[in-house]
């Protein structure tokens, strides 16, 4: 921290017309400390906000300052929350006007507010949200990668065996984590195939080594097999187009598993594509055709076997606060019918982005192996299945083609990953391993 310069204090020495209307604000006016040219002041302030020269350019308002007061009383010691309301805060408040109101330390910023109140930020708290890059640091969330076929075939943990996957170091887990938010798909291999119950099943323990499962009307797992007369096409041997699960639900599931369990059948190749990659490449080659996915509603149904469900969602689905695409909605087999009053855009629009999915250069293809468990983001990378047909006879009571899936959420595995790669962080600078 030598960077500070210890015990500064904010200065008071005014002019007296400048102190004169002080007394009425009650705010500091800009003012610096006088330095060598080719050294800034530690600390710079107008009637709004300061800063610190360390920090680079960021100005703290006065109003975030004192919002985000550290202090006991402003934050309860032992469950670390907010004791206060932000609209509790006033909009004038400022530093009182004493030459100890503002003081730099090797410890911290020190800030006596003019109500009397006292606070404490400690510079590497400041550091951290001095920029959007470094608050994102901080939650150590990756960056997104958009992907067509050559970019998540090279990309290094696609596949990861399950022995890794289940190690007590952690690096395994992380890894597997790290390729979901990243690319939003990884598969595993080995992952054993014996047990096939609901409750000791391998994607339910998989699932809960992720995340926390997400129970729907299909069960809490599911079973994809070929069954006569089934009210689901995905229950078929038929082929499966790119698609999404369950969008006629308001918020449909973050993160779907599917384990094979058994694959005697000629056929049945899984596709998969990022739908973000095909949103972005929409965006470029025909802007009004994005533009039109992201404001036109489509509607999703599924009405059937005694369920009655029915959601509406725009294709291409940006950030809340964001123009980058956050969330991809497409899943023609269950889609109901547009609006009569749907814009004619959207047909051409549906079309376009259609193009860029069904790409070769754009798809994953991959023939899952007995043993194999693929995890992949439900918002926003497309599957598919080729048709299959029987190679050999069925058992009675058998299937030759069997997958096991579940639904988990994605808030408990980001926590959990936020977690997970702090401890590995710690443990490797520690030289120890994580049990």
């Amino acid at each position: 921290m030598s960077f500070l310069r210890k015990g500064f204090r904010f200065p008071t020495t005014f002019p007296r017309f400048v102190r004169g209307a002080l007394a009425q604000a009650r705010l500091p006016v800009a003012r610096s400390v006088p330095s060598p040219a080719s050294h800034p002041p530690p600390i710079t302030a107008d009637g709004h906000s300061l800063s610190i020269a360390s920090l680079g350019p960021t100005h703290f308002p006065y109003q975030w300052l004192r919002d985000s007061c550290l202090c006991a009383s402003c934050i309860h010691p032992r469950t670390q929350q907010k004791l206060h309301r932000t609209s509790d805060v006033q909009p004038n408040v400022a530093p009182a006007l004493s030459s100890e109101s503002v003081l730099l330390t090797e410890d911290g910023l020190h800030v006596e507010w003019d109500d009397g109140h006292r606070s404490t930020y400690e510079v590497s708290f400041l550091e951290r949200h001095a920029n959007s890059k470094n608050v994102a640091a901080f939650h150590r969330d990756p960056p997104r990668m958009h992907w067509d076929n050559a970019t998540i075939t090279s990309s290094p943990d696609l596949f990861v065996n399950h022995a890794d996957f289940i190690a007590p170091s952690g690096s395994g887990l992380l890894k597997v984590m790290t390729q979901l938010q990243q690319y939003g798909l990884v598969f595993l291999r080995g992952v054993p195939i014996e047990e096939t119950s609901d409750a000791l099943c391998a994607v339910r323990k998989t699932a809960e080594r992720l995340s926390e499962l997400i129970p729907t009307f299909y069960g809490t797992t599911w079973d994809v097999r070929n069954i006569k007369d089934s009210t689901n096409i995905a229950y078929t041997n038929h082929p499966l187009g790119l698609h999404m699960d369950l969008l006629y639900f308001e918020n449909p599931p973050r993160y779907q598993i599917l384990h094979c369990l058994r694959n005697r059948v000629n056929g049945g190749r899984s596709i998969f594509v990022d739908g973000a990659y095909a949103a972005n490449r929409l965006r470029k080659s025909s802007p009004s055709s994005f533009r039109t996915l992201t404001e036109t509603p489509v509607a999703f149904h599924y009405i059937n076997a005694g369920q009655h469900y029915h959601a509406e969602h725009p294709t291409i689905q940006l950030g809340r606060f964001s123009n980058e695409v956050e969330y991809v909605n497409y899943s023609p087999p269950f889609q109901a019918p547009l609006a009569v009053d749907t814009p004619s855009q959207l047909y051409d629009a549906l079309y376009n982005f259609a193009t860029w999915t069904e790409k070769d250069t754009s798809k994953f293809e991959y023939t899952m192996q007995e043993g194999d468990l693929v995890i992949f983001d439900n918002r926003r990378t497309l599957h598919a299945r080729t048709g299959f047909e029987d190679t050999e006879m069925v058992e009675d009571g058998k299937v030759n083609r069997w997958l096991k899936g579940c639904y988990f959420d994605n808030d408990a595995m980001a926590a959990r990953a936020r977690k997970l790669r702090k401890e590995l962080e710690d443990g490797q600078r520690n030289g120890r391993d994580i049990a």
